[in-house]
Order: structure tokens, then C-alpha cells, then sequence
């Protein structure tokens, strides 16, 4: 895939710029503040939720719509509204995240050394109201995903890596204090979001204004499939229908993110940094595969097939199994030569991890082939249902002994139990049956009248 080639290609850039930073991190803020440091940076990692599934909507409706001016017109208003309404939340999530800041709450619920208290509760409140100011421009984003140009998004992936590494090499070389060296990537993440709002909205051709010059004739079957979904499509319903969204985002999200918060809580401060630069190695890597899936979207959104389908499990999964293979082998050298030997992730730690990529890797298809409003709903249970399992799982394992291995081997069981084999099971009865695929299933039950107020939406990233 032109996608996953791109990303490839762009992976050891990324991979250098993010493993520097972690170097830079544990020479300025040393082996016990970097755990709390990547926390407070990455915080924002956990919250993609917060802009209640409506982006879903949005990537929804610009990957059907089909150039006419009824379908731009549709397209328009749900970016209108749905601005305005993520504009309200984060207004909102900034002044719960200020006031948080102002009373202490982050010091408290993560046990942060008295030395460094003030100082994280200062910079998580900063960080975080950055992130919720930024949530309209999100939508920029869900654009170019809706617009099948997940490879543009991949290049600009750089920037926020190449931004962090800038940042934290000039705040450390001023000799600021070390709880500030994680706005580097909130900052640059924000200039990263401004570059998609341009391309997403202003661009002639990449972005809603290039949807009519794009646009080819269909098939006389297919166009009347797109129109009947089209002109059932009520804004109102859409933008309710980001509960599902929601509700399938946070419960992953949450799953994903949650060792470091469960770390912080009730582990120690060097179980903390060791998973910290554990899954600093991981997540360029996993970021490949995530959006190698992400061009499957705007594919399945309008027209899923059992072919597809299985070469791309078959893809993923074997893409999975490799990078999880060169992950354990080279995570440990690689931590190693970063840290100068002083912060080195145990062999649990990286098998673990290991086993998770391979596991999230395995349900990747499903997660891009579930973009309608029952794939959604059942998303939203799996994800749900997963968050139910590794939290308990990852406190269990640090009763056990298992440190900062156990989110990792949590991980892996749980996304293998609550996502990938039922995930397999319901997709291969729907791709089987055309007849309930997501276009057919929006015409025939998203839009149409139910006793149940669940409508359309659909979503993306990481």
C-alpha cells in the first residue's frame, strides 16, 4: 500500500527524532523524572475521545460524498456544526483542566515527588488545555482520512516528532526547569494540526474543495446506492450518532494508554520509565501498521468485499508478527545506546508489548471495516469490554510481581480476547453477506426510521 510505503519510508526519521528525544529527556531530567515527564507529554495520547466521535461524521461523510452540490452542501454544515460544538467542549475541558492545575489534582492522583509537584501540576494543566483548544482543528484531520490521503497525513507525521526533539533540545540546553520539557510535543503536535486545517480546508485539490474536481461517474447501481444513502443522511442524526464513537474510542484509547496511568498509580518510579521507553520504541512501529489500516476506511466505507477483507487480516496480521519480532530484538540494544545503559526495559517488558502488537495488529482490519452504526456500536462494546479486562489484568500482574511487563502481557490477552476473535467472527458473517456491509447497512437501517435513536457516524488517529 502507498500508505504503509510511505510510512516506511518516513519511519526512520521518526524513530530517530523520538528515540533522541528520550535520550535527551533521561540526560536533562534523569532516570526517575522521565517516566512522569513522557506522562504529562503524552497525556493528550489518552483523550483523542474528547471530541465525542464526531470527527467519525466527518471522515464519513467526505469519503461518500460524490461531488454534487447537495452532498458538498451536506458536507459543509456537519464541519460547521461540528466545530461549534467541539469549540463548546474544549472551552470547556480547558477550564476543568485549569482549575485541575490550580488545586493540585495531577500531583495527587499521581503520586508525583514532592520536588517535582508544582511544576507537573503547571504543565499537565497546559498541556491539556492545549489539547482541548486544538479540538476543532481535529476535524482538518478526519478531512484527509474522509479524502483517502492517509499518505499525506503520514508525511506530516514528522512534524510533530521533529518539533518535540527541537523543543526539548532548546528548553534543556536553556537549563529550564525538567517538567517543561513536555510541552515539546503538545506545541508541535498543535503546528502539525494547523498544516492539515490548511490542507484540509484551503487546498484546492487535497481537501473538500477538490471533492467536485475528483468526483468520476459511477455505475448507474452504485451512484443510486450513494444517492439513497445520501439523501437519508440527517445532520442531527450523524452528530448523535458519535455516541457509539465514543464510546468504542475511549474504552481503546483508554486500553492503549492505560499502563503508564496505572504505572504511575501503583508501581514505582523506575517501573514507570522503564515501560516508558519500552513503549517509546513501540509506538513508531506500531504507527506503521495503524496507518497501513487507515486507507481500508474510506475502501469499506463505500464498498466492503470478503477479498479485501481477508488479504488485508492476512497482510496485517503477518506485518504484525515481523515488527513484533524485530521490536524484541531490538528494543533492549536500542534503549541501551539511547539512555547510555542507564534505562533498560526487562525481557517481560518487551515480550509483552511484543505479544500486544501483534494482537492489535491481528484486529486493525476490523477496526476500519466496523464504520457504521452497528459496526460502531459493536466496536464500542469490544473496546469496552477490553478496558474491563487489562485494567484489572495490569494490577493483578504488579501484585504478581510482573512490574512494569505486566500493562504489556495485559494487553495482549485482553485485545486477543475482546477484540480480535469475536472481531474475526462478526466480520467474516458480514463481509459474507453484502447485503447488510456498511452502504447497505446505511440504507437500509442507519437512515431509516428505528425505535432505537442510534444513526451513522464513523471515525478516526494515532
Amino acid at each position: 500500500m502507498r500508505t504503509a510505503g510511505l510510512r516506511i519510508a518516513v519511519l526512520p526519521i521518526s524513530a530517530i527524532c523520538a528515540l533522541t528525544t528520550a535520550g535527551l529527556t533521561v540526560h536533562y531530567a534523569g532516570v526517575l523524572a522521565f517516566g512522569f515527564i513522557t506522562l504529562v507529554a503524552q497525556l493528550q495520547l489518552a483523550l483523542p475521545f474528547a471530541d465525542l466521535g464526531m470527527g467519525a461524521a466527518v471522515a464519513r461523510a467526505v469519503a461518500r460524498a460524490d461531488g454534487s452540490a447537495k452532498s458538498l452542501e451536506e458536507v459543509r454544515i456537519l464541519i460547521r456544526r461540528t466545530a461549534l460544538l467541539l469549540t463548546v467542549v474544549g472551552l470547556l475541558g480547558a477550564l476543568a483542566s485549569a482549575l485541575s492545575g490550580v488545586y493540585g489534582f495531577w500531583s495527587r492522583v499521581f503520586d508525583v515527588p514532592a520536588a517535582l509537584a508544582p511544576q507537573i501540576d503547571l504543565v499537565m494543566s497546559l498541556v491539556l488545555v492545549i489539547f482541548f483548544l486544538s479540538l476543532p482543528l481535529g476535524i482538518a484531520e478526519r478531512v484527509l482520512v474522509g479524502r483517502d490521503r492517509a499518505d499525506v497525513l503520514v508525511v506530516l507525521g514528522l512534524l510533530p516528532s521533529v518539533g518535540n526533539l527541537l523543543v526539548v533540545l532548546v528548553l534543556g540546553q536553556l537549563g529550564i526547569s525538567v517538567a517543561w520539557l513536555a510541552l515539546g510535543l503538545p506545541l508541535s503536535t498543535l503546528g502539525f494540526l494547523g498544516v492539515c486545517g490548511y490542507l484540509a480546508f484551503l487546498h484546492p485539490r487535497i481537501g473538500i474543495r477538490g471533492i467536485a474536481a475528483a468526483a468520476v461517474p459511477l455505475s448507474a447501481e452504485r451512484g443510486d446506492r450513494r444517492r439513497r444513502a445520501a439523501e437519508g443522511t440527517s445532520i442531527k442524526l450523524i452528530l448523535l450518532g458519535g455516541l457509539p464513537v465514543l464510546l468504542a474510542t475511549a474504552g481503546t484509547v483508554l486500553s492503549e494508554q492505560h499502563g503508564r496511568i496505572v504505572l504511575a498509580s501503583a508501581a514505582t518510579a523506575l517501573d514507570l520509565s522503564e515501560y516508558a521507553i519500552a513503549l517509546q520504541l513501540y509506538m513508531p512501529i506500531y504507527s506503521v501498521l495503524y496507518m497501513a489500516a487507515t486507507v481500508l476506511w474510506p475502501r469499506f466505507a463505500v464498498d466492503p468485499g470478503p477479498d479485501l477483507w481477508r488479504r488485508a487480516n492476512l497482510m496485517l496480521t503477518g506485518l504484525g508478527g515481523a515488527a513484533a519480532l524485530g521490536y524484541v530484538v531490538f528494543a533492549r540494544p536500542v534503549a541501551d545506546l539511547v539512555t547510555g545503559g542507564s534505562l533498560v526495559p526487562s525481557w517481560g517488558v518487551v515480550l509483552g508489548l511484543g505479544a500486544a502488537l501483534v494482537a492489535q495488529s491481528a484486529h486493525l482490519t476490523q477496526t476500519n471495516l466496523f464504520t457504521d452504526r452497528r459496526g460502531f456500536w459493536l466496536q464500542a462494546a469490544m473496546s469496552l469490554v477490553l478496558l474491563l479486562v487489562v485494567v484489572p489484568g495490569t494490577l493483578l500482574g504488579i501484585q504478581l510481581g510482573l512490574g512494569p511487563a505486566a500493562p504489556g502481557v495485559s494487553m495482549a490477552i485482553g485485545v486477543t480476547l475482546a477484540q480480535v476473535i469475536p472481531g474475526l467472527l462478526l466480520a467474516s458473517r458480514l463481509v459474507r453477506r453484502p447485503d447488510i456491509g456498511p452502504t447497505a447497512a446505511a440504507e437500509a437501517d442507519l437512515f431509516a426510521p428505528s425505535p432505537t435513536p442510534a444513526p451513522q457516524a464513523a471515525s478516526l488517529e494515532r
